[in-house]
């Protein structure tokens, strides 16, 4: 199929760009295309514990394979530009890029010399921030507004979902020999419904052993 008709079919919307409104043409990614980038383990669904466990610093090794996910899952999601145009645009300079890849190289290499211990750690630590300062470029607003629409999210009720909702179509699920999402009446992806059947039966897990 012609490039211009597969554009075509996919709506063009204005987005914000460090600040400014640009225009874009993004697709509604499949739950399995969101699979494909890592996303099986995401949840869009916010619940009490899920609050306590933000308090708890992540490692820089898990937040630099969550914004990947997210990179991975717009690269899949922009038609129009593509992430590569976008990546283009906003990634440094050539005589700064090859700076920064000579730096990266002299890490890589005390990286293998070092012995196991604080020092190696931090030197790996140290190749990680800055391999994602490198490579994810694009700007927050622009990530996370491509993301909303990949994932339906601004069309869902899947942000209005609570604990108590999800225990208790987990309760109805149990008695009726089906899935949580069958007891749940909102808007929902087939990304969403397979997120309120997991959450759903961990809660329900969680509630009954510290019965």
């Amino acid at each position: 199929m012609d490039q211009t008709l597969m554009d075509a079919q996919y709506p063009l919307i204005t987005i914000p760009f460090n600040g400014n409104l640009v225009p874009v043409k993004i697709r509604e990614l499949t739950q399995a295309q969101i699979y494909s980038c890592g996303g099986s383990d995401m949840s869009l669904i916010e619940t009490f514990q899920d609050k306590i466990r933000m308090k708890r610093k992540p490692s820089l090794k898990e937040i630099c394979l969550y914004a990947d996910m997210l990179n991975s899952i717009a690269k899949l999601a922009l038609v129009s530009p593509t992430y590569g145009d976008v990546v283009a645009l906003c990634k440094l300079d050539d005589k700064t890029e090859t700076a920064f890849r000579a730096e990266l190289k002299e890490i890589d290499a005390l990286l293998k010399e070092a012995p196991k211990g604080p020092i190696k750690t931090e030197l790996a630590n140290l190749m990680l921030a800055k391999r994602t300062q490198l490579d994810l470029v694009v700007p927050d607003d622009f990530l996370n507004s491509i993301i909303t629409y990949a994932l339906g999210i601004s069309k869902s009720d899947i942000k209005l979902v609570t604990e108590d909702m999800l225990y208790n179509a987990a309760i109805s699920a149990k008695l009726c020999n089906d899935s949580p999402c069958n007891h749940l009446d909102g808007s929902f992806s087939p990304f969403n419904k397979e997120d309120i059947n997991r959450r759903a039966l961990q809660i329900y897990a969680e509630k009954r052993k510290d019965k």
